[in-house]
């Protein structure tokens, strides 16, 4: 029965295909998005005590393709113990709820207290990755932990279950996790393998089927030789240096040993292999230029493998910062003129926070600029300008500042919802929610604003992995969701 199931389930594939292959419709533009931007955790909302200033600090968020989004704020109250929340809400629709409380009790490990928050992720089902720190527990050794939700799935000191590693390594912290619309989990761990001479290891671990009996995989770990004769010392840590999507596909950022000019790899693993997407000292897309230093780049990667890096090239500081997608193809670099819809400027930079591709290709980015000081920072989808500073108003209020630094920027996975830090004219910091809204094509499943093959396979990625935008298409779950897109497809847009 279960080859017959899996057999029910490829072969709705075959036909599309095959019907797809006989197609003649070609790419129909739609109009652009309305776009939309709503104030949903603003400094003085009030969630039992008035949500305080510091969002332009690095407060963490988080959205999905439905608008579910998260957002880790601080509080007015004077116990710092309990002054931390994570919010929860939906679209445009404020005040949302409070989904933890520093200071609240965890069902594990027993006694346990959450002390503070990392990272803060979501995925198509409303469910959630988070490593924790923990109070109230016997000692410094037991002190985090991995959560999928409220549930513990693996507390500091416990040993690894996975096979890469040797046996009796435990886990000793972690710097971030991820969560795909699959219910996988990967995380940014540190271990003490017995057979890796430091005390402290680093590694990329998947759990995989969060909510049962789990099971660990490494992608890599510290002494893997990811370039012949060149072994991992390290992975860089920060927030925005990893990315995790469907079918396990990760982009991260390893430090080699060896010569320092040339250490340093942007990699892609997309299930099965790990592919060198840069490399330090390496030739990068500017003729005579290679790639200057990676470990604090910023990466994002896709459903599909596309990716997107603001990377640095090696030589003169003017010109040196970039923001590329795939590699090649170069969206804005420091010293370019900026778009000429907004005016004769040229870039001066694109901060430390994030970046962000949509599935359907979409790069989104931060970027400062020449000239007046008072307008020159704008958040961009590609060459577009949608939020800038000194210029874009919410619910009255203008915009005077937008967060160029950590946890600065955030994209659902198809580019629809935007998270970002900014001030308003009245002082208040918070975190905003942009809605780029596409006139209603169903076809259009990528949003981006042609109906053509690339929604195919969109569809079918989203729907194997789940998706319920794809899994319940038309209102009837499973495979005939698929043939009801595909109606819509050949349908097209009017």
């Amino acid at each position: 029965m279960m080859m017959k199931r899996e057999t029910c389930r490829c072969a709705p594939f075959a036909r599309l295909m095959a019907l797809v292959a006989g197609s003649c419709l070609s790419g129909a533009a739609l109009a652009g998005p309305v776009v939309t931007i709503t104030p949903i955790v603003v400094e003085l909302d009030f969630y039992g005590w008035p949500i305080t200033s510091g969002f332009g600090a690095s407060e963490n968020f988080a959205v999905n393709n439905s608008g579910v989004w998260l957002v880790e704020s601080d509080t007015t109250n004077p116990n710092g113990d309990e002054d931390g929340l994570v919010i929860r809400g939906t679209g445009h629709t404020t005040p949302g709820t409070i989904l933890f409380t520093e200071g609240q009790a965890l069902t594990l490990p027993a006694g346990a207290l959450l002390d503070s928050f990392d990272s803060i992720t979501i995925n198509a089902h409303g469910n959630s990755a988070f490593n924790f720190f923990l109070s109230n527990v016997p000692g410094l050794a037991f002190d985090s932990g991995v959560y999928f939700n409220d549930n513990l799935l693996i507390l500091e000191s416990t040993f690894s279950t996975a096979a890469s590693f040797s046996p009796n390594t435990p886990y000793t912290g972690w710097f971030e996790v991820r969560i795909n619309d699959q219910d996988q989990i990967l995380m940014l761990a540190s271990v003490d393998d017995p057979a890796i001479a430091s005390t402290v290891d680093r590694a990329l671990v998947i759990i995989d089927n969060p909510a049962g009996a789990f099971t660990e995989t490494v992608i890599a770990k510290e002494g893997d030789e990811l370039i012949t004769g060149r072994f991992v010392t390290d992975f860089s840590t920060g927030p925005h240096s990893i990315a995790f999507r469907n079918n396990a596909r990760t982009i991260f950022i390893a430090d080699m040993d060896g010569d320092a000019a040339t250490d340093g790899l942007v990699c892609q693993y997309d299930g099965s292999t790990i592919t060198i997407l840069a490399r330090e000292g390496h030739p990068s897309p500017v003729a005579g230029r290679n790639w200057g230093t990676l470990i604090s780049t910023a990466v994002d990667i896709n459903n599909s493998g596309q990716w997107v890096m603001r990377g640095d090239l090696d030589g003169a500081t003017t010109d040196d910062a970039m923001i590329v997608r795939n590699g090649t193809d170069i969206l804005a670099r420091e010293g370019d003129p900026i778009p000429v819809s907004i005016g004769t400027e040229t870039f001066t930079g694109f901060g430390t926070g994030g970046v962000a591709i949509a599935d359907n290709g979409d790069v989104i980015y931060v970027a400062l600029w020449t000239g007046d000081a008072a307008t020159n920072t704008g958040i961009f989808v590609n060459n577009t300008l949608l939020v800038q500073k000194g210029v874009s108003t919410v619910d009255g209020w203008t915009v005077t500042a937008i967060s160029t630094v950590q946890d600065n920027i955030t994209a659902s996975p198809d580019g629809r919802w935007i998270i970002f830090e900014g001030t308003l004219a009245d002082g208040r910091d918070g975190a905003f929610l942009i809605e780029r809204l596409f006139p209603v094509c169903p076809a259009d499943f990528d949003n981006s604003g042609t109906v053509e093959v690339a929604d195919i396979f969109a569809f079918l990625a989203a729907w194997f992995a789940g998706d319920p935008a794809a899994f319940n298409f038309g209102g009837t779950p499973g495979v005939p969701a698929i043939f009801a897109f595909l109606a819509a497809w050949f349908a097209g847009c009017g």
